[in-house]
């Protein structure tokens, strides 16, 4: 607010000295305004701006005692201890948010000649990384001291078996409206009594990273009736009984974030539903080899449904590790996720191969490449998308082919994205598979000779078959003109085609070069085309179009340039 407020003042000043302005009377630091000042001391470290300004004059120095200015320190790697600790002391009473960022071992010395206490009575925002057991107890202890203390994000990778004393210390904070707690690398408990509400935090934002079971999360929670966001993180111990946690009241919760390993979707979906509140956001993310369940589509529905009616966003990410190999087989019905449940709330199924991972989203839709063909913005009905992101192209191919059988075990594929190099006869043997593809996006085409395993149960006559169906194609970097010929062949129907030219591409022979083989080979269906190059600009346009008028390219079209994308359209 107070940066909004000073760039609202400085347009102002500037509204109504434009004669100051031109004539030169701001040709000096000193002279400008104390408003330009604090714009740039918003961009810029709270010891650096004491260090840098503090000593210039008078000015300065009554510019940075300012009862209203604010400093932010970030101590990072790069910061000298002995720099912070000669001029912290100077700003103490005007901080207003510390970041720590810095290693165990120089986190450790620093606390032994520093501590946050109630001398920082503005501070508001505390971040503090890779703090030790004892120090971290310390710290929460002095901060309840301070009387402006909103926000407290801790992480440490320090053992500590037991965290009920420290929760304890965090809910006693009397301002504090926003706690993140991030504990890696050990197994810890938690033994505190549920609260009988004489004991309430004013805590709204939460979020719990580390082990814990369900009975200490339901302690915990009671301690911060008041919650709007939650965000839970490994969860790790499912040995607790979730049948036997009681309902919690949640009458302010509208945002509810599960990231899980492990645990399945019979306790995720139970938990859910026993936070009795009026949830607008909902975002669940789990890893796991057990557990298919999190694909039925229909329980997600029911789940929603039933208990938060008035939800207004909702993503789910689902990840398979070890290509499926230890995962059950998906058995219900294919195409859940297309339903008109998920249509009406503008979310589509998406999957993403990584590795030896398999990804399914559940998100909202948003703009493709392909979009530009079609102005509409609704939901498409055939939607979803399969990205490969990442594979051992050079290894045996059948690892892939395995993981996209059993994609389509839950879904069909209807546009392909594939972000890395390909050769021809892989591109095939994928397609092969995907008898339903719109659209391909391809990285870039190699064309190497591989090892041939369209003898192999891929044939060729298939994979032709299919690409009759694709109407729009992709290509990220075109390195030769036989790259486009062979797109144009093997989808013969396409009627969009997006090329990205390598630099120092002669773009009138590319674009004569296409529009040929498009008349020779009578491609009928293709009608329109977009170049991506950087060099494009008005000049370039002009000569394109007096380059298809004078040789008769094309009769009927037209031809025009948004930033680097020259598009190309004809009857």
């Amino acid at each position: 607010m107070a940066t909004m407020k000073r760039s609202l003042t400085f347009k102002k000043l500037s509204e109504e000295n434009p004669k100051k302005l031109r004539k030169g009377e701001l040709n000096s630091i000193e002279n400008f305004s104390n408003e330009i000042f604090y714009e740039i001391f918003d961009y810029l470290d709270g010891l650096d701006i004491c260090i840098a300004f503090s000593n210039l004059n008078y000015r300065f120095q009554q510019l940075l005692i300012c009862s209203s200015f604010r400093y932010k320190i970030n101590f990072d790697f790069s910061t000298k201890r002995e720099k912070f600790l000669n001029n912290y002391k100077q700003i103490q009473h005007q901080t207003h948010s510390i970041s720590f960022i810095i290693s165990k071992k120089s986190m450790n010395k620093l606390l032994i000649s520093f501590q946050i206490d109630r001398s920082f009575n503005n501070l508001q925002s505390i971040r503090i990384d890779n703090i030790p057991k004892d120090k971290l107890i310390l710290l929460l202890v002095h901060l309840s001291e301070l009387p402006c203390l909103h926000s407290l994000n801790i992480q440490t990778t320090d053992s500590i078996e037991d965290l009920s004393h420290i929760y304890q210390l965090i809910f006693s904070l009397p301002k504090l409206k926003s706690n993140e707690f991030y504990l890696c690398g050990c197994e810890c408990s938690i033994s505190i009594p549920v609260s009988n509400n004489t004991k309430i935090s004013p805590i709204e934002y939460l979020k719990i990273a580390h082990s814990y079971t369900f009975d200490e999360l339901n302690a915990l929670i009671s301690y911060t009736p008041n919650l709007r966001h939650l965000k839970l993180s490994h969860i790790s111990k499912d040995e607790s009984d979730i049948e036997d946690m009681l309902p919690v009241n949640f009458n302010n919760l509208i945002h509810l974030s599960i990231f899980t390993v492990y645990l399945n979707f019979n306790k995720v979906e139970l938990f859910i539903e026993k936070m009795n509140s009026k949830l607008k956001s909902l975002r669940v993310t789990a890893y796991s080899n057990r557990d298919i369940t999190y694909l039925y589509a229909y329980r997600w529905e029911k789940l929603i449904s039933q208990n938060f009616p008035q939800l207004k966003k909702f993503s789910l990410c689902f990840r398979e590790s070890g290509y499926g190999r230890n995962c059950p087989i998906y058995d219900g019905e294919i195409n859940q996720f297309n339903s008109p449940f998920w249509i009406q709330r503008n979310l589509i199924f998406d999957i993403e191969i990584y590795e030896y991972n398999i990804h399914y989203y559940v998100r909202p839709y948003k703009y493709r490449w392909y979009n530009d063909i079609n102005s509409s913005h609704e939901h498409p009905t055939k939607s979803t998308q399969l990205t490969i992101k990442y594979v051992y192209s050079r290894e045996s191919p059948f690892i892939l082919f395995n993981q996209i059988k059993r994609i389509l075990n839950v879904t069909q594929i209807y546009h392909l994205n594939i972000e890395q190099q390909i050769s021809n006869e892989r591109l095939m043997q994928i397609i092969h598979l995907l008898p339903n593809l719109i659209s391909i996006n391809i990285y870039s085409l190699e064309f190497y000779r591989e090892i041939s395993f369209l003898n192999q149960g891929y044939p060729t006559t298939s994979a032709l078959e299919h690409a009759k169906q694709i109407k729009y194609v992709y290509l990220g970097t075109a390195s030769t003109i036989k790259d486009i010929y062979f797109l144009m062949s093997f989808c013969p129907q396409m009627e969009y085609l997006s090329v990205e030219c390598i630099e120092n591409m002669n773009i009138q022979l590319f674009l004569k070069d296409i529009v040929k083989e498009i008349n020779q080979k009578h491609y009928d269906y293709l009608h329109s085309l977009c170049i991506f190059i950087r060099t494009a600009d008005d000049q370039m346009i002009k000569q394109l179009n007096e380059m298809i008028y004078d040789e008769k390219l094309l009769l009927d079209y037209t031809i025009h340039r948004q930033s680097y994308n020259i598009y190309l359209k004809w009857k």
